[in-house]
Parts: C-alpha cells; sequence; structure tokens
C-alpha cells in the first residue's frame, strides 16, 4: 500500500494563462548532496508551485507524502525539506514526497490540499506555523493524517489544550521550550534571578502568543518582574530599541541596581533578534540569553547563551513522528506534542568573558553548539568541531 507523504507547498491548475503566471514559483529551494543521493527531484512537475522527489532506488511501494510550505523562507524551508527527506532516507522507509508551495495564498493552498485528496496522498506535513495553523483549519477531522512541523507550540496557538495528545488526525509538534523548564534554566545560570527585560516584536504574533504571554502569565509564580522592550517591525527597529533599551535598563537598574539578578531575554522574533550587537551595546555586562540557538554565533554579535530547539532538532524530531505515522506504527491523534528535550543550549564563551559570567558546568556538558574564548565554534550538534 502507497502511503503518500504530502509535502504542501501550494499546488492547483490555473484557469487561464494569466492565473498561471501568476502562481507561486517554487525556484529557491536548494537540495543538498545527502538528498540528491537518495532522491531524484524533479522541479518542472507541471506546476511552479511543486517539486516531486522520488526515491533513486525507486518508487514501487513508496510511502507518499505532501509537504505544505507557506512562503518563501530560502533558510528555514530549505533546512525543513532536506531534513525530512533525509530522515525517511535513513531510516530506510521509501517516500515520495510532493512539495508545495502557496506563498500566503490561501486558494492556492485549499487547492493542494483538494489535490491531495484526489491522489490521494498518505500523509500531510506543514512546514512553519502559517501552514499548521491552515492545515488545523481546513483538515482536522480527514481520513488523511498530518504532522506538523517547525511550529510553534500548538496549545499557546490555541490549536490544542492537551499536550498528551490531539486525539484528531493531526499530530503536533512544537519549536518551542516549556516555560518552567526555559525559567529553571535562566536561574541556573543566574540564582537569584528576579527581573527579565524581554525583547519582543509586538506585531509577531507567533512569538507573542507562544513566548511572550506565557512567560508573562507565569512570572507571578516564579517570582518574576517582566519589563517589555517592544519593536514593532524591522525598519523600526534599531531606532525604537535605541529609545527603549536604555529606559528598560533604567526600570531594570532601580530593581537591581548592581545587574546581579537580572538578564534580557530575546524572543523569536526576527525583527529583534537581528539587532543582537545593538542590544549587546546597550546591555553592556547584563547577560543577553536568547531563546533561538541561532542568536549565539561566532565573535562579539552573540548572545551570551540561548535556550531554546534548533531548527534541525525540531525538524529531525517531526520527521520521525511523520515516519511512524506514515507506516502505520502511531496514530496522529495518540502522539503528545513532539518537544525536543532537554532543549539545545548554545554558549559564547567570549561574550561569558568579556562580561564576567560564570557558565554552569551542566550546561557546557549538555551544550548543542559552543564558541570557545576567542569566539569561535569547538562543538556543533554536541559534538567537537576541529
Amino acid at each position: 500500500m502507497i502511503i503518500r507523504v504530502l509535502l504542501v507547498l501550494a499546488f492547483g491548475l490555473a484557469a487561464d494563462p494569466t492565473a498561471a503566471a501568476a502562481r507561486p514559483v517554487l525556484d529557491w529551494v536548494v537540495y543538498d548532496d545527502a538528498t540528491l543521493d537518495s532522491y531524484s527531484v524533479d522541479t518542472d512537475a507541471g506546476d511552479t508551485a511543486r517539486h516531486v522527489a522520488v526515491p533513486r532506488d525507486g518508487a514501487e511501494g513508496a510511502k507518499r507524502v505532501m509537504l505544505l510550505i507557506p512562503s518563501r523562507s530560502v533558510e528555514a524551508y530549505t533546512l525543513a525539506v532536506n531534513t525530512i527527506l533525509q530522515v525517511f532516507a535513513r531510516r530506510q522507509v521509501p517516500a515520495r514526497f510532493d512539495i508545495w508551495y502557496y506563498d500566503n495564498d490561501e486558494t492556492v493552498a485549499l487547492e493542494a490540499l483538494r489535490w491531495s485528496y484526489d491522489q490521494p496522498v498518505d500523509l500531510i506535513m506543514s512546514a512553519g506555523s502559517s501552514a499548521t495553523s491552515f492545515l488545523r483549519a481546513h483538515h482536522s477531522g480527514h481520513a488523511i493524517p498530518a504532522v506538523t512541523s517547525a511550529s510553534k507550540d500548538p496549545i499557546a496557538s490555541g490549536h490544542l489544550s492537551d499536550p498528551s495528545g490531539s486525539g484528531t488526525n493531526i499530530a503536533y509538534t512544537s519549536i518551542n521550550v516549556e516555560t518552567g523548564t526555559l525559567v529553571a534554566y535562566l536561574r541556573r545560570l543566574i540564582p537569584d534571578l528576579n527581573t527579565i527585560g524581554l525583547i519582543y516584536s509586538e506585531n509577531n504574533d507567533s512569538a507573542v502568543l507562544t513566548q511572550v504571554n506565557p512567560l508573562k502569565a507565569a512570572a507571578d509564580r516564579h517570582g518574576l518582574t517582566i519589563i517589555d522592550v517592544t519593536v514593532t517591525e524591522r525598519g523600526s527597529a534599531e531606532q525604537e530599541l535605541e529609545e527603549g533599551l536604555p529606559k528598560a535598563l533604567e526600570r531594570i537598574r532601580r530593581l537591581d541596581p548592581d545587574f546581579q539578578k537580572s538578564i534580557l531575554l530575546v524572543t523569536g522574533s526576527t525583527a529583534a533578534y537581528e539587532r543582537i550587537a545593538q542590544i549587546n551595546r546597550h546591555a553592556g555586562r547584563l547577560p543577553v540569553v536568547s531563546m533561538l540557538p541561532d542568536i549565539v554565533r561566532a565573535g562579539e554579535e552573540s548572545a551570551l547563551l540561548s535556550i531554546g530547539v534548533n531548527l534541525t532538532s525540531a525538524l529531525t524530531l517531526a520527521a520521525v513522528y511523520a515516519v511512524d505515522v506514515a507506516t502505520g506504527d502511531a496514530r496522529p491523534g495518540d502522539l503528545p506534542v513532539g518537544t525536543v528535550a532537554p532543549p539545545d543550549l548554545a554558549i559564547n564563551f567570549l561574550i561569558a568573558d568579556r562580561i564576567g559570567v560564570k557558565i554552569p558546568f551542566s550546561f557546557l556538558e549538555s551544550s548543542t553548539f559552543v564558541y570557545d574564548r576567542e569566539g569561535r565554534q569547538v562543538v556543533a550538534f554536541g559534538q567537537r568541531v576541529f
């Protein structure tokens, strides 16, 4: 029986040449060598919005998967496609992937969904929070199972209320760290932590729903004071931070004059975290911690520490869920929300030395990424880099 893994990137047949010209064009996903070793990829599959990847060993008896991709994000969704395909190959589960790109056009996404039903495919996967929201709204309860990937916490996003499972045809995974876990790690770094300057974009709905609001809701319970440092959009973020950070730091200083019980915490809001150099300049010796591992990087334009989930780790977990559902080893509604635990830690010892912060040895033992006292990467994905 062919299980069809649906990579929904947005597909549909245009009714006229004008509509065809306006269709999304999937020409930006880059297939790496490991993927091309295992799959023959057709980038001219009869629709500009769709690619097809077929196992080189043959498609007979292969599962069929559709992957739904909502927007052009070359780095994130290229990683998603390659990681998911390679997990299926490593697990020796033959699968044909129909990769669909809908460019935030729900009409095209609905067309792709109808197409998947007509085949029918055996499995649908979403890549990204907006594609997950689309599947929940339009696919929940259908006979074809689905697995989400690269998506924010489904509970905080309002998709379900019980982390033990959805009870539906959709299995959810998350790229977020649970709030209690985050606070526990922060208190191992700063034992007397009582104040957090929280940096985020107020227009980033997913970051507000899944990172900002849960932390604020738990603040009293954990004895924390949260001080907002907000931006609205990328174009104005530099000026907003230039004005907002000094005000926030003054409020923190009134509560913690020596900055010994405080941190700045940067969320996964692009408009905020891409200003890490500016944030560091204002922070001085105040630790800057990120919820996104990628913000700890080589050199000085880096957060001190990140407590989060590396996208590759989260995608691998989602792909394992997908394999288990596709092969019938698991029912999607019975699977708990998939989270990476323990979270990925990334540490920059150049920053630690500069601001005089001691990193707990337990952090180093369990770290996923480490940069040494000269800012050079020495550990990647838990392995020494030589």
